[in-house]
């Protein structure tokens, strides 16, 4: 394998001054002739384009160059402009072009994976030099903040991007040292900066410093801040050098949480909460982050391009007999047969021959996907034979039937669901299930403009509000059906059921489950909810609670914890009503639950509209990750989400989610859930049981509320 990385031609490399992506590049370089590739840095003119050659580009003009001259190349995108100038801009436009035009192309940020919304487009993490970034063991105060980066945008050199001003007042109100280093052109920032703050007496400046400078300075602080407002990596590269030296981090993030670091909003409040928080716990918030840069170091990541790298090779052999195979269907004529080919694609697809004449005649059936042309199911059949594929869920069909004979084409057939009639059944019953998978369900009907029927126990509660889908109860059957698609959790003691879901369910969100089976983009989206807005269950102001749940994992399994919550809520004046369909939940024997004894008791088997109404009128809601939660949420109400046993992908998202995710977690998303044991906890064998609740502590829980109580302004 022979890597070709494309010299940018700004800055040399390794660059001499503040060059990102020129470090990027020279890191990758590097690291891959370590591992015995053969990795060389050209400018684009000096590349003499063979097949053995991969060309990794990481700007996009360079990239559309490139394609402008047949190469083959990947990109890797690194343009936060492209996110901050709108999709209506020439810098987006080039980038998506790149994108499009590439073989593959990663990018180092989540956010503009989805924003791209490509096929092409897939996450790739940035990294960290463990070798060079490395923890001195420096007996360091643990109040001494440190930032590090090159502030403002393109078109505003002295915008403060990076939340400069956010970590100096911060500092400032706590009385700490704060460091701001970076280039010269950070003197533009300090140029408008507000006089009082600029003139801190505990702010030190410094421009210019090299790696090694750097690196010494990351020893001498003890806490990195990072109140960015946009960037292209998340994690970026200054974040990791830091967590890579020792430094736990207070920042800006796109996700709710990140190993050895406090995420917040650029909000000075938060960022001085969230630095006295690590400095109560130092030593445990330092490990956190020594593991993160191990886990993101360079060798791991570059481990995992080698396999990009691979996936590139694969992918550009495939695009070669595409383009042969698609040049093959064009020149495909199709001869006459009497055999008529019945289709049918109810929870799979399936094909029959009925051929009243020629009896003899043999036909070879393909199944191809028709988004990337792979094979799915291939058999020969005679007269009154049937063949089927195995997968259930969607896929845009595309079915060649051949003459065994001749090899001639008889007919192909391409899946169409315009005003067919098609139902969707649920095979999970539970509520966040079916709250979670409706509007995904309206997304395909109006993708495909089919006669939708959906079967469905909770059919009330969404019937008026989605008038297109004709809801039916499941036992109820449908004639004339022409597909049918059942949607369900499909995983059992084995693993992933593959014939009937595309990717493992544990591995991604609940409404991710429904737009993959159902072959959508991935669009989060709020059910519609049909119910009559009633009287207040209470005059006075209350939050509605819910603390039962299917097994033992789910349940908050911190002794007394629910109660300490119940008080201090009271305590800021609002009361608290239990909302669960049982006052007492278990397994009979060893785990028997009950509602927090200081909550009013409002437990009891409801109607699904009257807990509606209860939580509509509540000022929020506590629960697990269990059905009631996703009812809040489908209310629009604030959701305060106390889980251990997922991690933060797997429910919707909440901005109140309490997780301590310095202990056991997440077994949910990697272990095999035995639903017949109550008490199940995978890795019991080698650490506390339920541990992942039992160490959520109420204070934890309480911090969550106020942050809420001040967010939401209750």
């Amino acid at each position: 394998m022979k890597i070709i990385q494309v010299n940018l031609g700004l800055l040399p490399i390794p660059p001499n001054g503040w060059g990102a992506v020129e470090k990027i590049i020279w890191d990758y370089h590097q690291l891959l002739n370590k591992k015995g590739l053969e990795c060389q840095i050209k400018y684009l003119n000096e590349i003499k384009y063979s097949d053995d050659i991969i060309v990794h580009i990481h700007v996009a003009n360079l990239a559309n160059e490139c394609h402008k001259r047949g190469i083959p190349y990947i990109f890797s995108l690194h343009d936060h402009h492209a996110y901050l100038y709108g999709k209506d801009s020439s810098v987006y436009k080039e980038n998506l072009q790149a994108i499009e035009n590439s073989v593959i192309s990663t990018c180092p940020a989540k956010y503009l994976v989805d924003y791209f919304g490509s096929k092409k487009l897939r996450y790739f993490s940035h990294a960290v030099n463990t070798d060079v970034f490395k923890h001195k063991n420096n007996k360091i105060p643990v109040n001494k903040l440190l930032c590090v980066a090159n502030n403002g945008y393109a078109n505003n050199q002295s915008y403060d991007r990076k939340g400069f001003t956010y970590a100096i007042k911060a500092a400032k109100e706590l009385g700490y040292p704060i460091t701001i280093a970076g280039p010269s052109n950070n003197k533009k920032f300090f140029d408008i900066l507000d006089e009082e703050l600029n003139q801190y007496d505990k702010l030190t400046k410094i421009f210019d410093l090299n790696e090694e400078s750097l690196i010494d300075l990351y020893n001498d602080h003890s806490i990195f801040i990072h109140p960015s407002e946009l960037e292209a990596g998340h994690p970026n590269l200054t974040l990791l050098e830091a967590m890579s030296c020792g430094l736990p981090v207070v920042g800006t993030f796109e996700e709710k949480s990140y190993k050895g670091m406090v995420v917040v909003e650029r909000n000075v409040e938060q960022i001085k909460s969230a630095i006295q928080q690590i400095t109560s716990d130092y030593s445990r918030y330092q490990t956190k982050a020594l593991e993160c840069a191990k886990e993101n170091s360079y060798s791991n990541r570059v481990d995992q391009l080698i396999d990009l790298y691979d996936q590139y090779t694969e992918r550009l052999f495939a695009i070669k007999h595409i383009d042969v195979y698609e040049n093959l269907k064009k020149n495909e004529k199709s001869i006459k047969t009497n055999a008529v080919f019945k289709y049918s694609f109810n929870d799979n697809a399936k094909i029959e021959v009925d051929n009243p004449v020629d009896v003899d005649q043999s036909f070879h059936i393909t199944f191809y996907n028709g988004d990337d042309n792979s094979i799915k199911y291939e058999t020969n059949l005679k007269h009154n034979w049937w063949g089927s594929c195995n997968f259930t869920y969607y896929i845009p069909y595309e079915i060649h039937i051949k003459d065994n004979k001749t090899n001639e084409l008889v007919e192909t057939y391409k899946l169409n669901l315009k005003n067919k009639k098609v139902v969707i059944e649920y095979e999970s019953y539970s509520l966040g299930d079916q709250l979670a998978w409706m509007p995904i369900i309206e997304q395909f009907r109006k993708k495909h403009e089919c006669d939708l029927y959906v079967k469905l126990p909770l059919k009330n509660i969404f019937e008026n509000k989605y008038p297109s889908i004709k809801f039916v109860h499941n036992n109820k059957p449908i004639s004339d059906v022409f597909a049918t698609y059942k949607l369900g959790y499909y995983v059992d003691e084995n693993g992933p059921n593959n014939d009937r879901c595309k990717t493992d369910p544990r591995k991604q969100p609940l409404q991710k489950i429904a737009s993959d089976y159902l072959g959508l983009p991935y669009e989060p989206e709020l059910p519609l909810l049909d119910f009559e807005i009633k009287e207040r269950p209470l005059k006075k102001r209350y939050v509605t609670i819910a603390t039962q749940s299917t097994c033992q994992a789910k349940y908050w399994n911190n002794k007394g914890g629910w109660e300490r919550v119940v008080e201090y809520i009271k305590s800021k004046g609002f009361e608290v009503i239990c909302i669960d369909k049982h006052k007492t939940f278990g397994n009979g024997s060893d785990y028997m639950n009950s509602m927090p004894s200081n909550a009013l008791d409002f437990t009891g088997d409801k109607p699904l509209v009257d807990r509606m109404n209860q939580i509509y009128h509540s000022e929020f809601f506590i629960g697990l990750p269990s059905g009631l939660s996703w009812l809040a949420w489908a209310v629009k109400k604030p959701v305060v989400l106390i889980s251990g046993f997922s991690y933060p992908y797997t429910e919707f998202d909440t901005p109140y989610r309490v997780q301590n995710h310095s202990v056991c977690t997440g077994c949910w998303n990697d272990s095999l859930f035995d639903k017949g044991n109550w008490k199940w906890c995978p890795k019991s064998d080698k650490r506390e049981e339920f541990e992942c609740t039992k160490q959520i502590t109420p204070k934890m829980v309480m911090d969550t509320i106020d942050q809420l109580l001040i967010e939401q302004k209750i």
